[in-house]
């Protein structure tokens, strides 16, 4: 076959878009795409029926390309004002919340690494590598790809739970890639001052952030950029690529691995981008696992050479070995997450950081060129990747307590005011669970005698009953006169316990923005109540659907996670009774849904529908079916 053919590229991409299509038709083998890609690798390639030569500099090269648009894209996904507010640590706090976040997540991954080297010593001693180093390093890896999906379908990772899952599996990722990196270096040219250069990379990345906000300065330069956005320029694609590859060259001429440079370039895009850039992660997203990762990970596949482990003895006995290891190095550290929680968390938290899949695939690949591991050793590796990512989930969900098991999620309500009482019974009506919270014991009896779930906590100094509830909580409100209370407890939600929505009460315009810096949404009497009468006087009709509670009229809010829902156009669903969809909310943006708006998962829906139709209208959208 002649090396410039396309008929390998287009056999490749047939497969690409055959693969999504098989496994959605085998829901519950819950594997991940990029796990097919591989295996459909395997089947094509030197393991299976051997349809793509090894002689192709063309595939070799795009194959290349999608596996460094696939670290840029993983350096994208970097949260940094998540990081922010995981760092930001305030005193009093209690013995079981000694570590933050952060704190718990570095401990684990330091415990990990000295494990993973551990182990790798004893692969030494049996002949199964010559280099613990880098055998280390690579039983040190997670998939953040993994665990992220993982988290938001759990509904877990706005909590504190979440966030040290998500710190975890971010720091083992990123520390991981820069110590292989610094490792290959040595490995190649020795222990020389030239592994210094590696942090010319980081200087690169200063540089450019310098000038990309001294730029956005310029209002020239804004207008000129937002000019040429759309239509054929597409200038911050290009940008993208060109901020990629500027440092996937310098990693080259430094003689540093170009998934460091691919990572730091994503990395830099994530500081740089803005709020109204969603459109074009889209379509770098769509470029990435539309067409060049997808040939990267076919291209692992096609690799694979399982004969030379079917062959062997030794082979065969390697792989249960590295599987074995693998959760290990990831189980036995999760002891670490003790000091803040229990111990099916603890371990639920290690089986699912316990997932592996593109940067395992890219240590081994590094490691296989550069000759520290052979043919058999990297086959293996590739099977615990496949393997791992695919058990991880389900160790996960087995382990964790089943979703729902503790009923509904509450909102806690927050001061001994009237105020907070007449919220409670205003979300009740709108069949919310409540719970009320706070440190007086006369108004917590007194909520109690009212009906109302109630429980005597001190929140400010976390005891043992607040800490309970604000470790799982989503929203969080303060109806306290007391401007500095309520601050120090959304402080405590947002900073110790990362609960994604907390709303305040600010008696003090002035005080406003000292909540706003630690993203607490205010309400302030005198600046609300003329925006309501606005309201009032506008739309009537309106305010009254989202004010009254005694009609059997009911506006609420879902979030898109059925399979069956997502790349459907709304005039394609079958709305339950008198179901309406009023907003779609995708990635910030407000979107004025019609009948050829297209869902997509993780799009946020407000619905309105008489009350006895809001039960099947979350179980459309919010169950995944099969």
């Amino acid at each position: 076959m002649n090396e410039n053919s396309f008929t390998p590229l287009l056999i490749i991409v047939i497969l690409a878009f055959l693969v999504p299509l098989v496994l959605s038709r085998f829901k519950k083998l819950r594997l991940p795409i990029v796990v097919g890609e591989i295996l459909a690798g395997i089947i094509i390639g030197r393991s299976g029926f051997q349809l793509i030569p090894m002689d192709q500099p063309f595939l070799d090269f795009l194959a290349e390309l999608g596996f460094v648009f696939l670290m840029f894209l993983s350096g994208m996904e970097i949260d940094f004002s998540s990081l922010a507010f995981s760092t930001k640590r305030r005193e009093p706090v209690e013995k079981s919340e000694r570590f933050g976040p952060l704190g718990l997540a570095s401990l684990y991954f330091v415990l990990t690494l000295l494990l993973s080297f551990g182990i790798s010593y004893g692969l030494v001693l049996t002949g199964i590598t010559d280099n613990p180093w880098m055998m280390g390093l690579i039983l040190s890896t997670t998939s953040l790809g993994v665990v992220v999906p993982i988290l938001k379908e759990k509904r877990l990772i706005g909590g504190r739970y979440g966030q040290t899952m998500l710190f975890a599996a971010l720091i083992a990722d990123l520390v991981t890639m820069l110590l292989i990196t610094i490792l290959v270096a040595i490995l190649s040219r020795g222990l020389t001052l030239e592994i210094l250069l590696v942090g010319i990379l980081f200087i690169a990345v200063f540089i450019v952030l310098r000038f990309a906000n001294s730029l956005s300065r310029l209002d020239w330069v804004r207008k000129m950029i937002e000019e040429l956005t759309h239509a054929t320029a597409q200038i911050k694609v290009r940008g993208a690529f060109a901020i990629m590859l500027v440092f996937v060259v310098l990693s080259e001429s430094l003689g540093v691995e170009i998934i460091l440079g691919a990572f730091l370039a994503g990395t830099v895009f994530a500081i740089i981008r803005t709020e109204g850039d969603v459109e074009i992660m889209h379509q770098l997203e769509s470029i990435g696992y539309g067409f060049l990762i997808p040939i990267f990970f076919i291209f692992v596949g096609i690799n694979i050479d399982l004969r030379v482990i079917l062959n062997s003895s030794t082979a065969l006995l390697l792989v249960p070995i590295l599987i074995l290891a693998a959760l290990a190095v990831k189980l036995i550290p999760a002891v670490i997450f003790r000091f803040s929680y229990s111990w099916r968390e603890s371990l639920a938290a290690g089986a699912l950081l316990s997932a592996r899949l593109s940067l395992i695939i890219a240590a081994a690949t590094i490691s296989l060129r550069i000759g520290v591991i052979d043919d058999t050793v990297n086959a293996a590796i590739l099977l615990v990747a496949i393997i791992s990512v695919t058990i991880a989930p389900l160790l996960f969900s087995a382990i964790s307590l089943p979703q729902g098991e503790e009923g509904p999620v509450p909102i806690l309500i927050v001061g001994r005011e009237e105020l907070g009482l007449q919220v409670a019974s205003q979300l009740q009506n709108h069949n919310e669970r409540v719970v009320i919270m706070d440190k007086d014991p006369d108004f917590i009896r007194r909520a109690q005698q009212l009906g109302f779930e109630a429980i005597t906590a001190d929140i400010i100094n976390q005891d043992q009953q607040a800490e309970r509830y604000l470790s799982n909580a989503q929203t969080l409100v303060c109806t306290s006169a007391d401007v500095n209370y309520n601050f120090k407890v959304c402080e405590v939600a947002r900073v110790v316990f990362a609960i994604p929505h907390v709303i305040s009460r600010v008696s003090e315009p002035t005080e406003i923005e000292r909540f706003r810096k630690i993203d607490v949404t205010t309400t302030n009497a005198a600046l609300d109540f003329s925006s309501m009468l606005v309201m009032l006087i506008r739309n009537p009709t309106v305010f009254s659907l989202l004010t009254r509670t005694d009609d059997n009229t009911e506006v609420y809010e879902v979030t898109v996670e059925n399979d069956n829902c997502a790349g459907k156009t709304l005039r394609q669903l079958n709305l339950p009774g008198d179901t309406l969809i009023l907003a779609l909310r995708r990635n910030g943006e407000l979107l004025i849904p019609h009948g050829n708006t297209s869902l997509e998962f993780n799009d946020h829906l407000t619905l309105v529908s008489s009350c006895e139709w809001i039960e099947p209208g979350k179980r459309l959208f919010e169950l995944c079916l099969d």
